[in-house]
């Protein structure tokens, strides 16, 4: 009696790194279960770290002295960029948000509006102006924006890294902006990405992201737009609280051009 023929063993074939592979189903199978399994890997990386950001409920109440500079040119690179500060006391908690400037500074700025040179730089009006309840707001309460900036993102490495002494890991995302219809239609390209170093409680501890917009307004009129922007945070209580966060922008468009910096120092108050 002859033994039985072997049965046929399905081959693929394909081009690998030049060269003709060919691969058994059964190695093709683990080839394609270490993809997946990268991916799940990836996912359930972003899927921690929203979850982490979500649990910083922000209900402890903090308090912090906030200063703001800002400087802005427009124009005329060789003329002085106009400059402004502003400093206020914030406290947050249950009953909501409360902001307290100065009375020194109040009476600065509206010595400003008394000046009879509609042209006169008011950089303390300016400041104030930055200085918004928003702001100060998604600096006592971060988590909040950090999920936003991560809606949508991609995460396209991760990596053992130390920040500041601090062991972390070093996520890198290729960002998705939500954008409305208008900015659709006006933006032909966009860059952006972040990166962000979470110790070793999930908790970010910084983060940076770039992003870089081109496009045409109006059918004639070209634009172009870049906007870095840096975080270190600090966990106190309940809340991811931004300590320092630097903001550089800059733009062009029809001709003209100009850039813009604010960089805003948070120190948390017992």
């Amino acid at each position: 009696m002859e033994p039985p023929a072997p049965r046929p063993v399905a081959v693929l074939s394909f081009p690998l790194f030049g060269e003709t592979a060919a691969f058994q189903l059964p190695a093709m199978r683990i080839f394609l279960f270490l993809i997946l399994s990268g991916l799940v890997a990836r996912a359930d990386t972003l899927s921690d770290l929203k979850a982490a950001l979500v649990r910083l409920a922000a209900q402890d109440p903090v308090k912090a002295k906030v200063e703001l500079q800002i400087s802005s040119r427009n124009g005329d690179a060789d003329k002085p960029a106009e400059q402004g500060a502003a400093t206020a006391q914030a406290e947050a908690g249950p009953e909501g948000l409360r902001i307290l400037f100065s009375r020194d500074e109040i009476r600065a700025a509206a010595q400003e509006l008394q000046s009879k040179n509609s042209d006169a730089p008011s950089p303390v009006r300016r400041a104030l102006g930055a200085l918004s309840a928003a702001r100060v707001q998604d600096y006592l309460d971060g988590a909040p924006a950090l999920l936003r900036l991560l809606d949508g993102a991609e995460l396209t490495g991760e990596k053992a890294d130390a920040w500041q002494g601090r062991p972390a890991r070093l996520l890198s995302f290729k960002l998705n902006p939500r954008m409305s219809e208008r900015d659709r239609k006006r933006i032909k390209e966009l860059d952006a990405a972040a990166q962000i170093w979470v110790g070793r409680d999930g908790v970010p501890l910084a983060a940076e992201s770039h992003v870089v917009t081109r496009g045409r307004a109006l059918l004639v009129i070209s634009f172009e737009s870049s906007t870095t922007e840096e975080f270190r945070f600090a966990r106190v209580g309940d809340r991811l609280v931004v300590i320092r966060h630097v903001r550089e922008n800059s733009g062009s468009a029809g001709g003209e051009n100009g850039s813009q910096k604010t960089m805003a120092t948070l120190t948390v108050e017992e």
